[in-house]
């Protein structure tokens, strides 16, 4: 205490008078150190991609602040404020301690914290080592059937066409080999048409003249 205030003091008769005029010269003061302690635990918020165990060690720092200012914050409500401040990364960590009703110590919170974090950085690398593998392997199969049309088009486009002349010449031929069934009424004789009928070729002239 200064001499100056120290002379003020004494000039008053009780203790209760000595306080309330300490009071009023600082009490402002230390209201507004109380709100900031409070602010910066409350506002702390973790940026994706910031290792857990600072943003924790940060926010009980903050913890301690308070406390050095009279302000006083239990346990359950320091893991409170900590959970609440996570990144959306730990959505799910959030989700199960509020479903199952657990009751972590802030030690206890620190090391499951850090336990999730590790393994679900274990998990983001075999994800995307699995994306990098069907991503492979999605592009080795669509080159492969790119080569097999390519060959099934070489392979029709090299095949012999068939002429159609060739088709007709074979039914003619295979119409003139065809021969009728049974006798001809006319000449009693089998295996000939009508028109190779030599009778009644014959008999045709023979009716002209």
């Amino acid at each position: 205490m200064t001499d100056v205030l120290r002379a003020k003091q004494e000039k008053m008769e009780t203790a209760y008078a000595i306080i309330e005029s300490l009071q009023a010269m600082f009490g402002q003061q230390s209201d507004q150190s109380h709100y900031d302690a409070i602010r910066k635990a409350i506002n702390a918020k973790m940026k994706r991609g910031t290792p857990v165990i600072d943003h924790v060690l940060n926010i009980v720092n903050y913890f301690g602040e308070a406390k050095v200012h009279g302000v006083m914050i239990d346990d359950r409500t320091q893991v409170s404020m900590i959970l609440e401040s996570l990144s959306p990364d730990f959505l799910q960590f959030k989700s199960n301690y509020v479903m199952n009703k657990l009751n972590y110590t802030i030690t206890q919170l620190f090391n499951k914290l850090q336990t999730f974090e590790s393994i679900s950085k274990d998990k983001g690398k075999d994800s995307s080592a699995t994306v990098a593998e069907a991503n492979v392997t999605e592009e080795n199969s669509s080159t492969s059937n790119k080569n097999k049309k390519k060959k099934n088009k070489s392979a029709s486009r090299s095949k012999p066409k068939k002429s159609k002349k060739g088709n007709r010449s074979t039914k003619k031929n295979n119409s003139k080999d065809k021969k009728p069934k049974g006798k001809y009424f006319h000449c009693g004789v089998e295996g000939h048409w009508k028109r190779n009928c030599n009778k009644y070729l014959s008999e045709l002239k023979e009716k002209k003249k």
